[in-house]
């Protein structure tokens, strides 16, 4: 028995909003030892610099965890319709959650509903659950839990996720003051979440700033020596064949400062999500690409996918125009469903990379009037989504782009 279980009462079986004022209320020792826990965790967390910052927040959950002799403490964040755990720790002596998310709201919404009102979510006995409540007691029996609390992640008066905090014994319960004590540390977690998440766009940010500072100072450069001089050649000669060398070296610019503004405008980032059908995706894509006699099939494609359809339709143009440029305007392209995981790939029987390795690394090209932008930017929207891009041999010679969607915050739909 801990300073956790002398309280007189437990609450009642399953609470969805404040406990009720004639709770049992925990022992101000403890409360007080709990809540110097949680303003130390975060305040650690607070000043945590962004490479440090996940392993802080674990061990700000262990903290915690073991102060309130829980099995374990969870960080759940809002992503697409459901929430993700991001951070998560577990005592020696308990297993770890197997499931990794909590979605789709619908199928959750009794759950999703308290929180959603800010409310936490107090569970003495998964069996005491309400009807409505079926799907949230099938999860907790399924991982093992006994006893369980939820308490929102609130930013700015928006949900930005859950902090989960579970037993394997049943009947714990979950005083009104340390409830409360618990809502203050997910409100300071949330907060640095926040912030750390700034810091890490910011840095972003200013990565694609020094990139399209460097293309701005280094790889605009050549073409405009190409323009000026051919414009000095046909003043001097009166040869018109030199306006035409003048307009193809603009025309590059023109790429290259396009190809600068999406990167800076977009960079990492990805917009809105929702499900998105790859094969829809991929037609509307051929549509704005200037193809000449070049043919798309799309075969098997995968089920539908979770992601944002602007960002994912520019990888599917930049796939495509790599395809007509470097197979030649009669080239067969292919989309369809990998079949060894989840996930989509792009195919055409042109001439393959060769032994090409940096294919997707800024600035690489095969064409003197290739932008080095094309490839980059699809790796770029890709690792946006959480999913990885690999480039095959394909099976008649030529090359094959595969897009596997398993990785951290994706969610087929």
């Amino acid at each position: 028995m801990t300073a956790f279980d002398d309280a007189g009462p437990a609450l009642g079986p399953a609470v969805c909003g404040s406990v009720s004022a004639d709770a049992p209320r925990e022992r101000p020792a403890a409360t007080a030892d709990l809540r110097a826990v949680a303003l130390d965790a975060s305040t650690t967390l607070m000043a945590a610099e962004p490479d440090e910052f996940d392993t802080k927040l674990r061990w700000g959950l262990r903290s915690v965890g073991e102060q309130l002799d829980v099995d374990r403490v969870a960080v759940y964040q809002s992503a697409g319709d459901g929430f993700e755990r991001t951070h998560a720790w577990t005592a020696s002596d308990a297993d770890d959650w197997t499931t990794a998310r909590i979605g789709p709201v619908e199928r959750y919404d009794w759950l999703t509903d308290c929180l959603d009102g800010f409310d936490p979510v107090a569970v003495s006995h998964p069996g005491d659950l309400p009807a409505a409540a079926t799907p949230v007691r099938a999860l907790l029996r399924a991982e093992g839990v006994g006893s369980f609390l939820a308490v929102p992640l609130v930013v700015d008066w928006q949900l930005r996720g859950v902090v989960t905090f579970d037993t394997e014994r049943v009947g714990r319960r979950w005083p009104d003051d340390v409830v409360t004590v618990l809502g203050e540390v997910a409100e300071l977690f949330g907060h640095a979440l926040a912030r750390v998440r700034r810091e890490r766009l910011l840095a972003r940010q200013n990565e694609r700033l020094e990139t399209f500072a460097g293309v701005v100072t280094h790889d605009l450069r050549n073409p405009l020596s190409v323009v000026l001089a051919a414009l000095d050649l046909a003043r001097e000669t009166g040869d018109d064949s030199y306006l035409d060398r003048a307009l193809d070296a603009s025309e590059r610019m023109n790429d290259l400062i396009d190809g600068m503004l999406t990167l800076a405008r977009r960079g990492d980032d990805i917009g809105e999500t929702e499900p998105l059908d790859v094969g829809t995706v991929a037609r509307r894509a051929w549509s704005s690409v200037e193809t000449a006699d070049a043919a798309l099939s799309v075969v098997d494609a995968p089920a539908p996918v979770e992601g944002d359809p602007d960002r994912l339709r520019s990888a599917f143009e930049n796939l495509f125009r790599n395809a007509v440029d470097h197979g030649g305007p009669a080239v067969a392209v292919e989309v369809g469903s990998l079949a060894d995981r989840a996930g989509f790939y792009v195919e055409d029987d042109g001439d393959g990379f060769g032994d090409a390795e940096d294919v997707f690394e800024y600035g690489y090209s095969t064409d003197d009037t290739g932008t080095g932008f094309g490839l980059f930017t699809v790796r770029r929207v890709v690792e946006a989504h959480g999913w990885s891009v690999e480039t095959v041999d394909a099976a008649d010679g030529g090359a094959r782009f595969e897009v596997a969607f398993a990785g951290p915050g994706v969610v087929p739909a």
